[in-house]
């Protein structure tokens, strides 16, 4: 019975998949696929490479709580009235337990994404495509999926089983992990093939959100610098600024739904509003309880899952006024709070963070606007809320940091690209050059330009800074919030990854735990 369990893990969710509809990543409801019929043409393939987009989805539904929310950049609201669950308080205050559901979800998920790949991989030679460049963009494309899902992996979780083909028996289905060099060297190698077969950014059309050669060589960047491989991410960062993205002049507009595509865009996961199932609820995620939404998102319910990536004084404290990062990021709300302390909002509530002063009179609520564009539909709809992979002042601030880290090209040249978008001009421009400090100038650049992005935990564990780091900021969350217990933010090695899941050991007695779980 075990076995049979383990192997719907692997195959039969694999295959319960989305297919094509108005675009490529525009999907139709989720749906079972006979593979008796299927994988008999191109159109087939197409439909399969579209399913193994999907659980993208549902790790980045699942990966601001488990990277950004971990961070000094973001904590929780604390609701001292309604509790509910405490499992994501706890992996925000660094008391992960290995029953935690949003890591199982996570971890299952990119194994559904390695899944429909390997399938697509195993099954395209069974056809005769008559464009040979179409059958190379299946194979580049899913080739940087898997490479993606198993990045995602090892970042989380350390050396995990490496499953490179389709699953079809219980006898396949049971692994070891394999090490974390062996996983990186086959993301390597996947994402370098991937390279050769992509072609350029579009920017258009159908190739919204569809992979090219600008992310397969940016994802491989960040891997090497994931690393500490400077040298082998310096060229392929160089390639990316010579495909044609650019840093759009307003920040605020890369995250607009309306302006899906945009050329500072590399990769984003797609959502689409709807009866489909599509959508996403970032946005109710993030903005404060209250049971009266309509005056801030358009659509009025009685939102109980909001106060998640609440923005923390520290990473507010690094912002210059001046800087329209500040106000495009984070929000505020102001309002009242009534008898029974619900906060209760109206159509004014919304205040700039730019010079805002409390009212003592007043409860405020900060939160992430990054990702705020109301009026929303009903709920049940969701939002056409992306969230965001790449960016090219990303690619811009890793190269920055990779030149300084070995000694080459012009790194305040790209960090100031960056800030003169921010300020709109030249006069904040940095001038220092000596490597420890701009070292520490790009981190916090970085920590400016890509808050809640899910950049800040990696950056703090590739460059060594997490323990000492979080270490400090939560005894600062201690001294301040009586309700923190004495336990939490006691951290070391063993917080730098995530335990596999509980539910995962049970069905392969082959796993081995990651120490301190």
């Amino acid at each position: 019975m075990k076995n049979i369990k383990y192997l719907i893990v692997l195959i039969s969710a694999a295959w319960v998949f989305t297919g094509c509809s108005e675009s490529f990543l525009s999907l139709s409801p989720e749906g079972n696929l006979n593979e008796g019929i299927f994988f008999k043409s191109e159109d087939d393939f197409q439909q399969a490479l579209a399913g193994a987009y999907t659980p993208l989805r549902d790790i980045a539904n699942e990966a601001y709580l488990m990277d950004e929310s971990r961070t000094d950049n973001a904590r929780y609201f604390y609701y001292a009235k309604d509790r509910g669950s405490n499992n994501t308080e706890k992996m925000t205050d660094y008391l992960t337990t290995t029953d935690n559901g949003i890591i199982l979800n996570r971890y299952r998920a990119a194994y559904v994404g390695v899944s429909r790949v390997n399938t697509i991989l195993d099954r395209i030679d069974g056809i005769e495509f008559t464009n040979s460049a179409e059958k190379n963009q299946i194979i580049g494309e899913a080739k940087v999926l898997r490479a993606h899902y198993y990045f995602d992996l090892v970042r989380k979780f350390g050396g995990v089983p490496l499953f490179l083909n389709e699953v079809k028996n219980p006898n396949e289905a049971y692994k070891a992990r394999a090490t974390v060099e062996e996983v990186y060297a086959q993301v390597i190698s996947d994402l370098k093939d991937a390279i050769g077969l992509l072609s350029n950014p579009t920017f258009s059309g159908d190739n919204i959100g569809r992979i090219n050669k600008g992310v397969a060589s940016t994802v491989l960047a960040r891997v090497y610098m994931m690393r500490q491989d400077y040298p082998n991410a310096i060229p392929l960062l160089e390639s990316v600024t010579n495909m044609g993205y650019e840093l759009l002049p307003d920040y605020r507009s890369i995250f607009d739904p309306s302006n899906k595509g945009n050329k500072e865009m590399i990769w984003a996961v797609q959502y689409q509003a709807g009866t489909t199932g599509q959508g996403s609820e970032f946005v109710y995620d993030f903005t404060p309880i209250v049971p009266n939404t309509g005056p801030i998102l358009g659509a009025d319910f009685n939102n109980t899952q909001g106060g998640w990536m609440y923005p923390t004084e520290d990473l507010m404290s690094i912002f210059d006024p001046a800087d329209a990062r500040f106000d495009a990021s984070i929000g505020v709300f102001e309002g009242d709070e009534d008898g029974d302390q619900n906060f209760i909002v109206t159509d004014n509530s919304l205040k700039s963070i730019v010079g805002f002063v409390p009212d003592p009179e007043k409860e405020v609520r900060y939160f992430p606007r990054k990702y705020y564009y109301p009026p929303y539909p009903e709920k049940s709809q969701g939002t056409d809320q992306n969230w965001p992979l790449y960016r090219y002042s990303d690619v811009l601030l890793m190269l920055a940091e990779c030149y300084n880290e070995v000694g080459q090209g012009d790194p305040l040249e790209l960090l100031n690209e960056v800030r003169a978008r921010a300020f709109g001009d030249n006069d904040h421009n940095i001038t220092e050059n000596g490597q420890v400090a701009l070292r520490g100038i790009i981190a916090t650049e970085r920590r400016r330009e890509l808050a809640f992005e899910n950049k800040r935990y990696d950056d703090l564990i590739r460059t060594g800074r997490l323990i000492p780091v979080m270490t400090a900021f939560g005894q600062e969350q201690k001294d301040k919030f009586n309700y923190l217990l004495p336990e939490t933010y006691i951290i070391d090695e063993h917080d730098l990854l995530y335990p596999i899941p509980f539910q995962e050991m049970q069905l392969n007695d082959m796993l081995v735990q990651n120490p301190g779980y």
